[in-house]
């Protein structure tokens, strides 16, 4: 079963997502938790494919899934565990879409999250939680 951290990035109702090559999606932040220090992994990560400090980053625990869901790459379904953290940058991110490291980063509003054919094809999951955990 695999832990991933699931990082939610909200700024004027909008979610900030990355464009994923593997995927071919925009997809919400995330990174795999491979150790028992979540927040620390995660403030890591943003550190580091964002290129912020570490003092710029708010992180707060909202809760967790476990849920099954159809690997693409694996061809197979798996069950995951997907830990939500809603993040507040305290220095303003670019408002418009931009590109840190050769990554494509994108606003989207919730209802074009729901209209992207392609996120929801990969991705209704994680979208569907958000709503759920009132994000």
């Amino acid at each position: 079963m695999g832990k991933h951290a699931i990082i939610v990035i909200k700024n004027n109702k909008r979610y900030l997502q990355y464009y994923d090559l593997r995927w071919e999606s925009y997809l919400f932040l995330n990174c795999k938790l491979d150790t028992d220090e979540y927040e620390k992994i995660v403030v890591n990560h943003l550190s580091n494919i964002l290129n912020i400090s570490k003092k710029i980053i708010n992180i707060n625990y909202i809760g967790y899934k476990i849920h099954k869901k159809f690997s693409e790459s694996d061809k197979i379904e798996k069950e995951y565990t997907h830990y939500f953290y809603k993040v507040e940058i305290l220095e303003n991110l670019q408002d418009n879409d931009f590109i840190i490291n050769n990554t494509k980063y994108k606003w989207f509003t919730y209802d074009e999250l729901l209209n992207n054919k392609r996120i929801m094809q990969v991705n209704s999951d994680i979208v569907r939680f958000i709503k759920e955990f009132n994000i």
